[in-house]
């Protein structure tokens, strides 16, 4: 397959950095780059263990990571409800959601500058600096005041986003330093953190928004980050070749003329702007169609317990097939289950919807980030390739939501049909796209192979 021949590409590239960038001392003491006879015999080659114990507690520290980062976000929809009916009544939801949005696209964001900070090597002081902010915003937002719109937005949007975004992208890069050929599995697995918060932040939060109120809601979120994020941190380890700081860092201006990455971005952009509309209008529809709060509070955790397995089984299939080859159906799939929101008029449908739809955005989610490793030249541009294109898409979950809030109009009367219909049609046109970049990717793999 082709991205089975892009991987050998990476590991002839990673060689081929280590010659162009290692001194070598020829027989009269001349230092130079040129490798003597008996070097390029036994070249030293950077060896990517694909398992071992510093491996796989680097996975699990990457999935406690994503289940703080990803699982936090994927629990923005109790947020969004709460924020409507109780903290923030005198505002939109579209106002609202912008909230929940920035936050996310600055998750993706920040990737354009942590992905270079991650290939530079500092992975570490990424992981403790973000992690502070995350949990010190948290607790800020526990006392925010009733209409206190720019406390919100602060704390939450611009503060948590911020910290999130530091912590998210690395946290998730580091597993191509310990996998190769299975790294799409390795990466799955951790993204399944997110599913886990997303069953586990929802319960947590509107059972004590209901027992204790807001703010120790909040503060109990607090404390989870705290603890989990420490636990991550000291979990995870990294594997850079030993001359990486010597490689010459790629140029964005590189990616930016590879055609079937630029084209992958856009269709993933495209995507994004109708993913998270169900997660973050569910549970309000759910309560808008005369579903009972009690079954709605539930919905987020049952699309995320959906996830748990959308988010692995398909990435053991990406390892043989190839990660684009994988997305393709379930992106199609994924946007084809918005439609169905329109038919949910019980508990049971709301069911059905919301574990096929946890399951296979579940999936969509997993294989984005392997995807674009496996478009890379060389191991040391993982970190760009990935935070560029987080960046990108960023700005997709930025405006999507609100869009679907701006059609929605004002409550209590939604207008649900023009936000489904939005988010379903731009999910399928990004599907489209992904064909296209499959096919490029495909040419370009060739045509290097031979």
């Amino acid at each position: 397959m082709a991205e089975e021949a892009a991987e050998e590409i990476i590991a002839l590239e990673v060689r081929d950095d280590w010659e162009a960038t290692t001194p070598q001392t020829d027989q009269n003491g001349t230092t130079g780059n040129s490798l003597s006879a008996e070097t390029k015999e036994q070249p030293y080659v950077h060896i990517i263990p694909d398992g071992g114990w510093r491996a796989w507690a680097t996975v699990a520290g990457s999935f406690l990571m994503s289940m703080c980062t990803f699982g936090y976000i994927n629990a923005y929809g109790v947020y969004q409800a709460y924020y409507v009916q109780t903290l923030l009544p005198s505002y939109s939801p579209s106002a609202i959601s912008w909230i929940g949005s920035l936050q996310t696209c600055l998750l993706f964001l920040c990737g354009l500058v942590t992905g270079r900070l991650f290939d530079a090597g500092n992975f570490r002081p990424m992981m403790i600096g973000g992690g502070v902010l995350v949990v010190g915003c948290i607790f800020a937002l526990s006392a925010v005041q009733v209409d206190g719109y720019y406390q919100v937005f602060l704390s939450q949007a611009v503060g948590q986003g911020l910290g999130l975004g530091i912590v998210y992208l690395p946290s998730l890069a580091v597993l191509g330093q310990h996998f190769q050929k299975r790294r799409s599995t390795a990466m799955g697995i951790s993204v399944a953190g997110s599913s886990l918060g997303g069953i586990v932040f929802p319960i947590l939060l509107n059972n004590v928004f209901q027992s204790r109120g807001f703010q120790w809601g909040v503060r109990a979120m607090g404390f989870f980050q705290l603890g989990t994020m420490i636990i991550a941190n000291l979990l995870m380890s990294t594997h850079y070749h030993p001359h990486q700081k010597a490689m010459k860092p790629p140029s964005p201006l590189k990616l930016l003329r590879d055609v079937p990455y630029l084209v992958a971005m856009v269709a993933a952009w495209t995507i994004g702007l109708g993913l998270y509309f169900v997660f973050f209008y569910i549970q309000l529809y759910a309560e808008t169609v005369g579903i009972s709060s009690t079954v709605a509070f539930y919905t987020l955790a049952m699309i995320n317990a959906a996830s748990i397995f959308g988010r692995t089984l398909p990435n053991l299939l990406a390892d043989k097939f190839g990660p684009i080859t994988v997305l393709i159906p379930c992106s199609v799939v994924t946007g084809a289950i918005v439609f169905a929101v329109l038919g949910i008029k019980n508990v049971g449908g709301l069911v059905i919807v919301c574990i096929l739809y946890g399951f296979w955005s579940g999936a969509y989610v997993s294989l984005v980030g392997p995807m674009y490793a496996s478009m890379a030249d060389s191991l040391s541009e993982i970190g760009l390739r990935m935070g560029l294109a987080f960046a990108f898409l960023g700005f997709s979950a930025l405006i999507g939501t609100p869009i679907d809030g701006a059609l929605l109009g004002d409550g209590p009367d939604y207008t649900w049909w023009k936000a489904i219909l939005f988010s379903g049609v731009t999910m399928l046109s990004g599907c489209a796209l992904l064909v296209v970049a499959w096919v490029l990717f495909r040419k370009k793999v060739n045509k290097q192979w031979v």
